[in-house]
């Protein structure tokens, strides 16, 4: 981890730290002065580093977790207060939107992207970790959709997001009452796929998670995470459409060749 700056120090320039691990690359916010709170600058560091990695024909999948033993505690204070403070409403939709963009970089992402959550996973930065493909949760993890509680509604795609995970009637639960739940908890509402002890196993295993899916074929990998994500806004008989025209495409690649030439060949012998 390279050195913070008193600029950073001060919330003006945030950092995100970018790792590889074989295939897998690590995206690491690096605020832990302020629990890895998101500001703009933040936002748009992050988006960056995705759009890179997913251009790189060396990564075939992301880690993205957070410095400091905590994932986020959500927006940064400082960035909404300044929009707030401009006077000027369009601000507010352009932080709005920025933020937006981040979760849209992380669902249309051809990559699979992983999230190593430990600590802090409030308002915003919970729904960051939502928006991934695979949560992986330290047993420290403490999430909680704080945005009642500050005044606010839902953002970072929560919404949209939540129920669709564990279901309209849960989802007001822990949006209207906004409880601090646990990793087991978590685990039990279907927001995370696995629990490890400490941040730096849950670290350890979103990587490994990351690591098998990468070493799977790239372009079946990305119509497969496409086919999910847009298969839940989709009637029966445009999900299936959708289906036929991804299987159509994967049908045509090297990989899948090759998997019934093999088949074959094993019913012969």
């Amino acid at each position: 981890m390279s050195a913070i700056s008193d600029t950073e120090r001060n919330g003006a320039v945030p950092e995100i730290a970018v790792s590889n691990e074989g295939r897998v690359r690590v995206l690491t916010i690096e605020r832990p002065h302020r629990r890895n709170a998101i500001a703009p600058s933040t936002v748009a560091a992050l988006e960056g580093a995705l759009r890179a990695t997913a251009d790189d024909p060396g990564v075939g999948a992301v880690v993205l977790s957070g410095a400091g033993g905590h994932f986020s505690a959500g927006g940064d204070a400082e960035g909404v207060l300044a929009a707030v403070g401009s006077g000027v409403d369009t601000d507010l939709l352009a932080l709005m939107r920025a933020y937006h963009r981040l979760v849209v970089e992380i669902w249309e992402s051809p990559l699979p992207v992983v999230a190593a959550v430990s600590g802090s996973a409030y308002g915003g930065g919970l729904n960051l970790a939502l928006a991934c493909d695979l949560v992986v949760l330290s047993a420290d993890a403490r999430l909680c959709q704080v945005f009642v509680k500050r005044g606010v509604v839902p953002d970072v795609g929560g919404a949209y997001l939540l129920p669709r995970l564990v279901g309209m009637q849960r989802a007001k639960e822990l949006m209207l009452l906004a409880p601090v739940i646990d990793a087991q908890h978590a685990i039990e509402l279907g927001l995370a796929n696995a629990i490890e002890p400490d941040p730096d196993a849950a670290l350890a295993r979103a990587v490994e998670l990351a690591g098998q899916v990468a070493e799977l074929p790239a372009y079946t990998v990305a119509l497969t995470k496409k086919l999910m994500n847009h298969g839940l806004d989709s009637d029966l008989r445009g999900a299936l459409e959708l289906e036929a025209v991804s299987q159509a495409a994967a049908l045509r690649s090297s990989a899948a060749t090759a998997g019934f030439e093999a088949i074959r060949a094993a019913r012969r012998g």
